[in-house]
């Protein structure tokens, strides 16, 4: 065998392999905006409250349009 045969041998497949399982597993996020927010980074997400009993929300007064949750933790009070 030659130095070139050898070195494609033992470098070029087992790199070959490496780069397949990385891409394999990276490769998508790699080419797509994550669409979660990661610590450090600017919030570019739109407002969103999370409220398990949407029907518990009331309006907080006659002249305000804000909402206001009832209940505590659980929301059941």
């Amino acid at each position: 065998m030659t130095v070139v045969q050898t070195v494609l041998v033992f470098v070029g497949i087992p790199g070959a392999i490496i780069a397949f399982l990385f891409f394999a597993v990276y490769g998508r996020s790699l080419v797509r905006q994550p669409n979660r927010y990661r610590p450090g980074r600017p919030w570019t997400f739109a407002p969103s409250w999370y409220v398990p009993h949407p029907e518990a929300v009331v309006r907080a007064s006659k002249g305000s349009t804000s909402k206001t949750a009832v209940g505590g933790a659980s929301g059941e009070w």
